[in-house]
């Protein structure tokens, strides 16, 4: 990109027409711009122009470069050199966010950065405290806040309460006041309504609708087909990086943006929606889960049969990842009845529980839940059948080697040494090493959240070979995965969650990726 610099360059040379001269810029626009990071492209001459006023839905799967694009906007990513981005006919290119937001672009991420335990007004003005003659007082800097919500429309109420008491998405708000208050005329929202509820998702675009009456441009990352139709102009679809659709939303169905997501059209026989059994006889039943909050469980029931693999797809927000957890003794805000082998009782409270009931559960994050990535192979393997390896409270080293090397070999995890600490794998066999140990304790049922994230092709294609095979010995499965491809190859019967309710289950011909994510957006 070229550095920013103030020019009179009103128009992007791929948008100039043939004969008809130059075409005047909006607020924003992006001409060719990618990104690589090593030897992966993850976008690829991406154009995007934005009027002033205007809110553009950027629709995609998991890896289509959505967040990625988010964050050259607003400075978090340095694109690769040979694109632009104008602002108003001005060339810019950010070093940092902060260049960003002098320009008047804020990203609001996922995951909110606000300071918990100080005030709403104090957050607003963070950094930017006012007072008099150089005095900052709470009332002088609750009068500001005061004014800058105002400004937009926005009750915040006692702006003196701390950020913590706050809902999600009151602190959403928060921060666009607070963006707003820089006098921002762009503002990327990245998956902002995933965890709110339907009353919470219409009180933020009643913001966002007063936004764009004021001139104020929004691009909002979404996988919610209903929001998309109701609150955006127009919808662009990335996939694999590029952008294969640009299009009015009025008049574009639900199917249509489906076929650019994945590529393909939708094939196979419509999603069965109420029944969600197997015909097999049930290893484990799931009856009526719920949980109040967000995310939310709103009876949730299904079946596993015997050598059988169910994954649970959902998007971010649809509760799927709460069944896991509460599979594997990571949660005590579920209830619900739990069945498991013929043997009926309460749903897992802790890990230890579910453990004793021989589930094996495979946490989402490795580095944070499932391993302790300063200690050893060796340990990490061994870490959950520590008892056996003992004599007297003594444990018996030889044998704990030779546990841990036999155990290691059989799911091909590669390693210099078993002392190693853990830190030093790659991703790939960190995550063998996490599925080792839980079947190391020789579980009856296994759980687990996004077995392949953050792992190479190679070793999720090993990782999904192992999973086959220990279905096939009579130890069945739950997976909840957020990659629909997973969910797809990975699965005899997909059972899709939105919105904390079972939107569907698939299997045989209508096992499609189209048929699930149709299903996790609210398209069929």
């Amino acid at each position: 990109m070229r550095s920013s610099t103030v020019s009179a360059v009103e128009v992007c040379p791929e948008a100039v027409l043939s004969g008809s001269g130059q075409v005047p810029c909006g607020l924003l626009r992006l001409c060719n711009v990618g990104k690589t990071f090593g030897f992966t492209r993850v976008l690829q001459g991406v154009d995007l122009d934005l009027a002033r006023g205007e809110t553009i839905a950027l629709l995609g799967e998991n890896g289509a470069g959505k967040s990625t694009l988010s964050k050259i906007i607003s400075g978090v990513i340095r694109p690769d050199d040979g694109g632009e981005m104008t602002l108003e006919g001005t060339s810019v290119a950010f070093q940092a966010p902060r260049d960003a937001l002098a320009h008047g672009i804020a990203l609001i991420p996922q995951e909110l950065a606000y300071v918990p335990h100080l005030s709403i007004a104090d957050n607003v003005m963070l950094n930017r405290w006012t007072g008099r003659l150089g005095v900052v007082t709470h009332r002088s800097t609750r009068q500001a806040a005061e004014r800058a919500a105002a400004g937009i429309g926005v009750d915040l109420g006692d702006v003196s309460r701390p950020m913590v008491r706050l809902t999600l998405a009151e602190r959403q708000i928060v921060e666009i006041v607070k963006a707003l208050s820089r006098q921002a005329r762009i503002i990327v929202l990245d998956e902002p309504t995933a965890a709110l509820s339907q009353e919470e998702s219409r009180r933020l675009f009643d913001v966002v609708g007063r936004l764009n009456r004021d001139g104020v441009g929004i691009i909002y990352v979404s996988h919610r087909m209903d929001e998309v139709y109701e609150f955006s102009r127009r919808v662009v679809v990335l996939r694999n990086g590029r952008k294969v659709a640009d299009l009015a939303t009025a008049g574009t169905s639900k199917s249509e943006l489906i076929r650019h997501m994945l590529g393909h059209d939708q094939h196979g026989k419509r999603a069965r929606i109420a029944s969600v059994t197997s015909s097999k006889a049930a290893t484990l039943v799931v009856s009526n889960w719920s949980r109040r909050g967000i995310p939310s469980l709103a009876g949730v029931s299904f079946t596993v049969a015997a050598n059988e693999i169910v994954c649970l797809y959902g998007l971010r927000g649809s509760g799927a990842e709460l069944v896991a957890q509460g599979l594997g003794g990571a949660r005590s805000d579920i209830s619900g009845a739990f069945s498991l082998h013929g043997r009926d009782g309460p749903i897992p409270s802790t890990p230890i529980q579910a453990r004793k009931l021989g589930v094996g559960y495979v946490p989402a994050e490795r580095k944070r839940e499932g391993l302790v990535l300063k200690r050893s192979i060796r340990e990490n393997l061994v870490s959950l059948v520590l008892p056996h390896m003992s004599r007297f409270g003594v444990v018996r080293v030889g044998f704990e080697r030779r546990w841990a090397s036999e155990i290691g070999k059989r799911f091909d995890v590669r390693y210099r040494r078993l002392d190693q600490p853990v830190s030093q794998l790659s991703g790939g066999n960190q995550q063998k090493i996490l599925l080792a140990s839980r079947m190391a304790m020789a579980p009856s049922f296994l759980v687990l959240q996004e077995p392949s994230r953050g792992v190479d092709v190679g070793a999720r294609a090993q990782i999904h070979s192992f999973l086959r095979d220990i279905a096939r010995t009579k130890c069945p499965m739950v997976v909840v995965t957020s990659d629909i491809e997973e969910a797809v190859e990975l699965s005899d019967r997909l059972i899709v969650i939105r919105e904390g309710r079972v939107a569907g289950e698939l299997s045989g011909g209508a096992k499609t990726q189209a048929a699930a994510a149709a299903l996790a957006a609210g398209g069929i």
